[in-house]
């Protein structure tokens, strides 16, 4: 893995932001009808990111109804909320915040874990080998991702699977860019730690 806090790193931050600050949010017209009342605005904006977001949610805490109900409270915050927002980023890193922060109030809440479980679960129908193997190492993943401390296991999903920049990371989890830098550094090094006996068995 590239050192994350290298100088090659902290320039492209550095034009990340610039981008941003040039890139127009394409929520903008939808919130400043939002802003004014207008719920079909609203609605549409909930459209365009419920499902991602649930997805990140339920990455963050590894239970669908616990995601789905912190999905939906993060929502109502937003719109309780949005005369508030000053469009200092865009809504989308905006909504991730108010969502990364429920995950790791819930996340820290919890009996920590760690280490991953010794034994998984095999198949309770047959299926091919590979189907198997696949479901197996997702199990595997899963538990390692779920032993990162909390702000880790955020910011990793916003980079890996969310496709978030590191500034964009940066505004939705309240830190700076160097911040974000060695979370997702530390991040990377903890999960190699717990997938290493998984590797060596092959599974992943």
């Amino acid at each position: 893995m590239p050192d994350a806090l290298g100088g090659e790193v902290r320039e492209a931050t550095r034009k990340e932001v610039a981008d941003l600050m040039r890139a127009p949010d394409p929520d903008a017209e939808l919130v400043a009808r939002s802003k004014k009342g207008d719920l079909g605005a609203f609605e549409e904006l909930v459209k365009r990111h419920q499902r991602p977001l649930f997805s990140y949610v339920y990455r963050m805490l590894g239970n669908p109804d616990d995601a789905e109900e912190l999905t939906q409270v993060a929502l109502v915050r937003s719109w309780d909320k949005l005369k508030g927002f000053k469009g200092n980023s865009k809504f989308k890193t905006w909504l991730y915040r108010i969502a990364t922060n429920l995950c790791i109030n819930q996340v820290t809440r919890r009996k920590p874990t760690t280490e991953l479980p010794e034994t998984l679960h095999g198949p309770e129908t047959e299926e091919p080998e590979a189907e198997y193997r696949r479901r197996r190492r997702e199990q595997v993943v899963k538990a390692a991702i779920e032993c990162l401390p909390a702000e880790q296991r955020s910011a990793l999903m916003l980079s890996v699977y969310d496709n978030m920049r590191y500034s964009e990371i940066a505004r939705a989890m309240g830190k700076s860019v160097r911040a974000v830098d060695s979370l997702l550094f530390r991040a990377k090094a903890n999960l190699r730690k717990n997938l290493a006996a998984a590797r060596r068995k092959g599974i992943v």
